[in-house]
């Protein structure tokens, strides 16, 4: 009977073992003045896709599920999370980021209060407007849009980006 039960208990140990780390919490990177520059620094050489959303914004959750889907089919490309909600809505942003799978990235979330400096400091150019893709090349030339994107536009970019 106790071998019964060791047995049980390593089986319990083992499934427990080999679930998937994707259920746990997002871990979400503070984002603040500087840490763009650091974002780049840290991926020099790689591609890299810069996803910018939040969770009022109806059209970035509706892309979630292929985001996940991007995730899995291209290991290639470092797909990086930012979301611009403010800190207080940490738990709101993890649970969008656990719900479609999503905590295996590298996420961020603005932590400054002065998210206009932040949003300059990623590009002059981007006036707020979500979701922002931004798309790296192995150099960081920059190519950034505005908007939803097919899979079909990712996969004509992620080509551009590989070759």
């Amino acid at each position: 009977m106790q071998l019964n039960k060791s047995l049980l208990i390593i089986l319990i140990l083992t499934i427990g073992l080999a679930a998937p780390a994707q259920a746990g919490e997002a871990t979400l990177k503070h984002f603040v003045s500087g840490s763009y520059q650091q974002l780049l620094e840290k991926h020099t050489g790689q591609p890299v896709m810069l996803v910018i959303w939040a969770t009022t914004c109806s059209t970035c959750m509706k892309k979630m599920p292929l985001l996940s889907k991007l995730q899995e089919d291209h290991n290639d490309i470092k797909i990086i999370m930012l979301s611009v909600d403010e800190l207080a809505d940490t738990k709101q942003v993890q649970a969008a980021l656990v719900k479609h799978e999503l905590t295996g990235l590298e996420n961020w979330i603005f932590a400054d209060e002065n998210a206009q400096r932040l949003r300059y400091e990623i590009d002059p150019q981007w006036f707020g407007e979500l979701p922002r893709t931004y798309f790296l090349d192995s150099k960081h030339q920059r190519e950034g849009i505005s908007g939803a994107l097919s899979y079909e536009d990712y996969q004509s970019i992620f080509y551009v980006l590989a070759n």
